[in-house]
């Protein structure tokens, strides 16, 4: 009889010891706040960094248009009108940072992105985005 008492109140005991005390979801809480911590900054740097790239791909897809208008268009010139470059461009390129494209024809004056002084006729293709730059085709690379 006396051992069904006692296995009775080791039952009792595991009983009321299920789950995590305080102390143990406190520390699991800081061990995620400190991951998250170090992966968020750099998950943003990422994001940042590829946006970046796809508006330097983007810059090259007007830069090929130019080309293909220039070699196409009566005077052999190019243009700083995105829209005439519809044609050989089949969707206008979006920057993904919302930012919007220009193109500047150089008349000797220009700088490329790495800071050289683009030709006169030569093109420089901008993006308003902070940080994306322009790009300067044949000079600036990918």
């Amino acid at each position: 009889m006396e051992r069904k008492s006692s296995m009775k109140l080791i039952r009792k005991r595991n009983l009321k010891r299920k789950g995590f005390t305080l102390i143990e979801l406190l520390i699991v809480i800081l061990v995620l706040a400190i991951l998250m911590a170090v992966a968020l900054p750099l998950y943003l740097a990422a994001v940042s960094d590829s946006q970046v790239k796809t508006c330097r791909a983007n810059m090259q897809t007007i830069a090929n248009a130019e080309a293909a208008y220039k070699t196409s268009s009566t005077g052999h010139t190019y243009t700083t009108n995105l829209s005439d470059l519809a044609g050989n461009l089949g969707a206008t390129p979006v920057c993904p940072s919302n930012g919007t494209y220009s193109v500047q024809i150089s008349d000797g004056s220009l700088t490329a992105n790495n800071g050289t002084t683009v030709p006169a006729g030569g093109l420089v293709i901008s993006c308003s985005a902070t940080g994306h730059g322009k790009f300067a085709p044949g000079i600036d690379s990918q």
